[in-house]
């Protein structure tokens, strides 16, 4: 037989777990500028890494190109 008292305190939290399994993960958002800071587009430029979170441009390993796709923003820390 089921304890619905103890279904009822579970309810909440198996919703929002339901809800997190069907909406998924967001997108990464790391390349992309948050605030007035550019997107990297040469080694040692200023970057917004994070929201609020500052970071310097550098090369991504093993890229050959020399264009903005082979830069991506670090976290300084």
């Amino acid at each position: 037989m089921i304890d619905w008292r103890l279904a009822m305190r579970l309810f909440p939290t198996l919703l929002l777990l339901l809800l997190a399994t069907v909406t998924g993960c967001p997108a990464r958002t790391h390349d992309k500028a948050h605030s007035g800071l550019p997107v990297c587009s040469k080694f040692g430029d200023s970057c917004e890494f994070l929201p609020g979170k500052l970071g310097s441009c550098v090369m991504r390993d093993g890229c050959t190109g020399s264009g903005p796709e082979c830069f991506t923003c670090q976290s300084q820390h």
